[in-house]
């Protein structure tokens, strides 16, 4: 009698199920017809997974504006946590207090369509931000508008990052959200991307060593591609770069790790300019990564003929800073990192 009633169970189990998913299928259709609604764009729709599309940051419970950007004149407000670059600098831990210890770190190294819809060249403005769970806020990774548009010629290249501004930490999720749009001249602007992917936390990865990683994200007239570093006991590096004797420098400054060989652009005359406009110092596009205290940073200055490339390379710390010059044909330039750890 007992395997009877199980069986019975079983049975009625499965024809549950059988009546659920007619009901389940109409509410996704239901559904996907009312985002069809809100957005014309059929590509948007067909690219939906399981109904459910979200185009903006929405994992938190704190209320605040999504488009705020930390702030150093309100330093009480959590909707405005100020969280600049080099926050731990001059801090030491007081006795009996928890050391201050480096994090798992994030360097972005691009951000790419490896797909467009409308094919190339594209001009393209709009903002890729990344959000970590310090405070949540803008960490602006690329953000140009319309009257100052980038031209992508073809899928092998990059938009412009300058960002971000202070370290990225990785503990829960970090999440990149994109606002892309392409500039069309004749017609209206066209949406290229919009959307979240996600930049899955510590808790669910084993991390033993610098690790290259890539995501994409696949809405409206695109899918693009972001290529990142994941890096364990990683501390926070402000950069800055001077000119100190002989001629203005004409070339490319860019930065690495020992192990993880993906170069950041820190410097590039034809996209920045001249460094005699800024007194001798040289308007680097991304002066702050991460470094982890396995590795040393490095860095690669080359003239624009490429005929000379010099290196410099530092050795991480929790705090304080490191100095040097370094001579690349009639240029010398003092090179300052000021370390810090990025914490809460």
């Amino acid at each position: 009698m007992e395997v009877e009633r199980s069986m019975t169970e079983t049975e009625r189990a499965a024809e549950a199920e059988r009546q659920r998913q007619p009901m389940l299928e109409q509410a996704r259709q239901m559904e996907l017809r009312a985002q069809e609604q809100k957005d014309p764009d059929p590509e948007a729709a067909n690219k939906l997974f399981g109904g459910v599309y979200y185009n903006r940051f929405y994992f938190t419970d704190h209320d605040f504006d999504l488009d705020e950007e930390y702030n150093l004149t309100q330093k009480n407000s959590l909707a405005a946590a100020p969280i600049p670059p080099m926050r731990y600098t001059d801090r030491v831990s007081k006795p009996g207090q928890e050391p201050y210890r480096p994090r798992v770190g994030i360097n972005v190294f691009s951000v790419k369509m490896s797909t467009s819809d409308v094919g190339f060249p594209i001009h393209v403005y709009g903002t890729v931000i990344a959000r970590d769970s310090i405070d949540h806020k803008c960490l602006y990774l690329f953000r140009l508008d319309r009257d100052d548009c980038q031209l992508i010629n073809s899928v092998d290249e990059s938009l412009m990052l300058t960002g971000p501004k202070r370290g990225i930490v990785l503990m829960s999720d970090v999440y990149v959200e994109m606002d892309l749009k392409i500039k069309d001249h004749g017609v209206q602007d066209r949406e290229l991307s919009k959307g979240v992917l996600n930049i899955r936390g510590i808790a669910r990865r084993y991390l033993h060593e610098c690790a290259v990683e890539s995501k994409s994200l696949a809405t409206r007239l695109s899918t693009v591609d972001v290529m990142y570093a994941v890096l364990p006991l990683a501390v926070e590096a402000t950069i800055v770069i001077e000119v100190v004797q002989g001629e203005d420098f004409y070339g490319e400054i860019t930065a690495h790790t020992t192990t993880v060989r993906n170069r950041l652009l820190l410097y590039n005359t034809k996209v920045a300019g001249c460094c005699g406009a800024n007194d001798g110092f040289i308007p680097l596009i991304r002066p702050v990564m991460s470094v982890s205290m396995k590795e040393m940073l490095v860095i690669v200055a080359k003239t624009d003929d490429g005929k000379d490339e010099r290196t410099i390379s530092f050795t991480p710390d929790v705090n304080s800073y490191d100095e040097d010059d370094i001579t690349i044909g009639a240029t010398q330039m003092h090179v300052k990192v000021t370390w810090s750890i990025v914490d809460f």
